[in-house]
């Protein structure tokens, strides 16, 4: 009993001392004078940028709609066919456009015969005005004449007696004369204060104005008739014959991708613009795939304004009301694997 006893006072003294020491370290712990921790700042300078990007060509993808509106009634091409410049890519309906045009060369013929007709007329003013200064004279010499004529007759009048209605019909015979050449003294005047250069050049404006109708109509016809701007790829046809199509559709008729090399697109945020500087070098992969190709590049261009993201299309998961600065980065050897459009992750690497 006595080294029983013994024992459990030895494991009392014990717990007493464990408790003892724990209460003491916790109070050292609790109270200990504080060591301020080295911190080593990071350079930002040296860190590489990571942003999103999207795999574009060097023209950028562009929509194509005709300049006109009408209804399809052939379609020329198909997706992602390769397609040469000028080559007709949909056709629309020209009935209407055709008629037009008939209208503007009728129209344009009948301004040409006002001119000419208005020409004609001003070379034949000078010898209208001869004939009304001719046709003056002519009235002239006629008051004169019927003046002489009353003078006589009362000169006369001893031996052959001047009756009254003999006079008043020689007076009335002058003031006939004399209204003529009133009238014809009132039209020499008009004539003069007309000039014939005024009306060709009012027909040589229609004539003008006509032409431009001409060639707008020209163009509309033209404009009927969809055709490639230059060597490219149908990424999408969205047409079909019956349908109608014009500038306002809320949809191009074709998505199409100039003929050139793949780049990235990349969109770098406001915050790491002092980071980024042409001539980087760039890594890019999908950024879905994690076990996906790599693809080495460098910045070969870089925006000089911030703005909002250059989507084609707003994706529903994706931010796009974020003012980014685009980032345009040149593969080494775009190869195979890579998609116009395809979205991607890029890390522009600060150290070679």
């Amino acid at each position: 009993m006595t080294a029983g006893r013994r024992f459990a006072d030895f494991i009392a003294l014990l717990g007493m001392i464990l408790l003892v020491g724990s209460v003491a370290g916790t109070g050292w712990w609790l109270t200990r004078p504080n060591t301020p921790a080295t911190i080593v700042p990071l350079d930002p300078a040296r860190l590489d940028v990571v942003c999103s990007g999207r795999v574009d060509v060097s023209g950028t993808v562009v929509p194509l709609v005709p300049a006109q509106a009408g209804r399809i009634v052939e379609v020329l091409v198909e997706e992602g066919a390769t397609v040469q410049p000028g080559q007709v890519l949909i056709r629309l309906d020209s009935t209407a456009a055709k008629a037009q045009l008939l209208q503007a060369e009728a129209a344009l013929n009948v301004a040409q015969v006002e001119l000419e007709a208005a020409i004609q007329e001003a070379e034949r003013w000078p010898t209208q005005l001869s004939a009304r200064e001719q046709l003056l004279f002519a009235a002239r010499a006629r008051v004169e004449a019927a003046k002489q004529l009353l003078q006589q007759r009362r000169d006369q009048a001893a031996v052959a007696p001047l009756g009254r209605g003999e006079h008043e019909a020689l007076e009335a015979r002058i003031r006939e004369l004399e209204a003529l050449e009133a009238a014809e003294r009132g039209q020499i005047a008009d004539l003069r204060k007309i000039d014939p250069r005024l009306k060709i050049r009012a027909c040589e404006a229609r004539l003008q104005a006509a032409q431009a109708d001409l060639a707008l109509a020209r163009q509309a016809v033209q404009e009927t008739v969809l055709k490639a701007p230059a060597e490219g790829t149908i990424l999408r046809l969205q047409a079909s014959v019956g349908g109608m199509i014009g500038p306002g559709s809320p949809i191009p008729a074709i998505v199409f991708a100039p003929a050139g090399r793949l780049v990235i697109r990349a969109e770098i945020e406001q915050e790491f613009l002092g980071r980024v500087r042409v001539g980087m070098k760039a890594l890019v992969y999908d950024e879905s795939r994690g076990d996906g190709p790599q693809w080495h590049g460098r910045v070969s261009q870089l925006a000089s304004w911030v703005a909002q993201k250059r989507s084609f299309l707003l994706d529903p998961g994706e931010i796009n009301d974020v003012r980014t600065v685009e980032c345009v980065i040149e593969l080494e050897s775009p190869g195979s694997g890579l998609w116009i459009g395809q979205r991607m992750r890029v890390r522009l690497l600060q150290q070679d």
